[in-house]
Parts: C-alpha cells; structure tokens; sequence
C-alpha cells in the first residue's frame, strides 16, 4: 500500500510541474527608445567673397576700367554691388537724387585718403558692408595709376602692386588674371541634404534568457501539494486495527 500511495504522489508531481514551469516563462518585452528632438541648426553668415574697386582722389579714370574688367570676372565679382554703388566707389560724385546709403558712401569714400589709421578703418567699414574678401584700391602718382588691394582678413594692404596693360587704351586685364589667381572663390558646390539626427526607436522583442524548472514557485508549489496529497491518501487508507496473529493447528489424524 505505502509503494502505491508514493508512486500516485511522484505521477502528480510529474503532471503538475511542467505545467506550472511553462506558465512562470514571461512573454517578450518591448521597449522604445524616446526620440530625442533635432535641435535647430542656425542659419550660417554668408563669408566674405569677392573683390571691390576703390578710387582715391584723382584716380577715378583709372579706377572704372580696372572695375568693370574685374566684375566680369566671375571668381572676383562682388554680388552685393551695382552699377550705382560700384561708380561712386570708383570716385564718381552721387546725383543729389540718388538714395541715401548711395550719398553716405560717396562722403566715406572721399575721406579715404590711403594707408593711414582713419582710412583704414573706413576701409574695413566699406568691406563689411558689402561683404567682400578686400578692396583694389586705385592711386595716381604723377601720370601713373596703380592699385593695391586691402584685405579684410589682415585689416592691412597686401604688399603687391597691380599696374595696368602696357599700350593704350587703359586696361587692367593682365592685373585682373593675377588678382583672380590670388583672391579668386571656386565655384560654390550643391550641399548635399543634412541628415537626420534624432534616434529611432529601439525595439527588442528577444525572450528573457530562460530559467531552470527548478527555480520556479510554481514547480515546489505542486511538489508540496503532490505531498500533502499523498499524505493525506496515505491517512485516509492506513489500517489502525490491532495487529492479529492467526495460527492455524493441524492434527493429525
């Protein structure tokens, strides 16, 4: 009896605990990153770019041609001068009805007198304003015109003279080829998209590394009820009678 009430206990416990070890597996997570907001990115100033034709007193007649040949140069052109801001550089008086910034910078020009402090900083001043790398600034000396170009990076005149072609009329061609080979931009090349920034996602939907049955609540759990089981079939079969010896006599006959 004691061998059939242990071998009902152990088949409960068989059936019972995978059971309960395939319910103590815990489904797949997910988990998401947060995405993170792209911060914005500051339009950038456009960088200084180009040459400008400046005339001082007397230097007017010289100063046009040199101008005109350097802004049909494209790697020297200044795109933020017309033709009405470029003439009243070159030394031309402005027409009483010509707008204002167009009055001012004729005045400021005429106070440009050279390499000293003043004039260098009207100078700086003209450079700024129309965003250029430097200004070809254009004396006369005697009957001879020649030009030097003052740069925005050093606040100072570059050390290299420019004078005109040889032979008349007065052209400047042969200036403006070393000037683009000196100061010329390349052509500006298509940027390519940004791009983006912020974080995907980060979805994970690998099972937990999985666990011995053993390390589960759940199988001692139908080990301790398979017990409790078996001990209570084993008490509600259990013979409590006294012990009886029977003995049976034979005679013989």
């Amino acid at each position: 009896m004691r061998r059939l009430i242990l071998a009902a206990s152990i088949l409960v416990a068989v059936v019972v605990a995978p059971t309960a070890w395939g319910q103590s597996t815990s489904t797949p997570t997910s988990t998401s990153t947060p995405t993170s907001t792209p911060t914005p990115t500051p339009t950038p100033t456009a960088a200084p770019a180009g040459l400008a034709v400046i005339a001082l007193a007397g230097a007017t007649d010289a100063a046009w041609p040199l101008a005109q040949a350097l802004y049909a140069e494209p790697t020297l052109r200044a795109t933020g001068i017309d033709e009405a801001h470029a003439r009243v550089l070159c030394g031309e008086p402005a027409a009483p009805t010509a707008a204002v910034d167009v009055r001012d910078l004729s005045a400021t020009i005429a106070a440009v007198h050279g390499d000293d402090a003043p004039s260098r900083a009207l100078l700086m001043a003209v450079s700024r304003q129309f965003a250029v790398r430097g200004l070809v600034v254009v004396r006369v000396e005697g009957t001879h015109p020649s030009a030097r170009v003052f740069l925005v990076a050093t606040e100072a005149f570059d050390t290299a003279t420019y004078e005109p072609d040889e032979g008349a009329p007065l052209g400047w061609s042969a200036s403006v080829r070393l000037l683009a080979r000196s100061f010329g931009s390349t052509p500006p090349v298509a940027a390519a998209p940004q791009l983006a920034t912020h974080a995907e996602p980060n979805i994970e939907n690998s099972p937990p590394p999985r666990r011995h049955f053993y390390e589960s609540g759940w199988f001692w759990g139908a080990v301790v009820a398979a017990a409790i089981g078996g001990g209570a079939i084993y008490l509600a079969t259990r013979d409590n009678s006294g012990s009886t010896i029977h003995l049976e006599l034979q005679t013989p006959h």
